[in-house]
């Protein structure tokens, strides 16, 4: 064998030990951005694990203080809208939290924050 067919040989193996390692670990981990995009944007219609896990990582990428809070999940019928909506409660010297609501048939999820 000649040297071109060695290397040739070589830069096979590798390309495929490439492929078979990327196949193997399968697809990357989504970015903090990807995952919150994917929290304020979940697939209708809503249900209240899905509503749950949305408000969760909204609160770990945006609001990390209150993780260990107090949450409440409450199903409300606001204008015609029926909504999740998840309140994160931190007692303290002065009450604060965040307040996720995410309606059910369209999936629009609003943050609001309180100090």
């Amino acid at each position: 064998m000649n040297r071109f067919t060695i290397l040739t040989t070589a830069w096979a193996a590798a390309l495929l030990l490439g492929f078979l390692a990327i196949f193997t670990l399968g697809r990357p981990l989504p970015s903090d951005d990807q995952e919150l995009q994917a929290a304020l944007h979940p697939a209708p219609p809503v249900s209240q694990a899905v509503a749950e896990a949305s408000a969760e990582t909204i609160v770990r990428l945006q609001y990390g203080d209150l993780l260990d809070a107090r949450r409440t999940v409450l199903r409300r019928s606001d204008f015609g809208v029926d909504r999740w909506v998840v309140t994160y409660t931190a007692d303290g010297p002065a009450l604060s939290g965040v307040t996720i609501s995410v309606a059910i048939e369209t999936g629009q999820v609003d943050v609001a924050a309180f100090p």
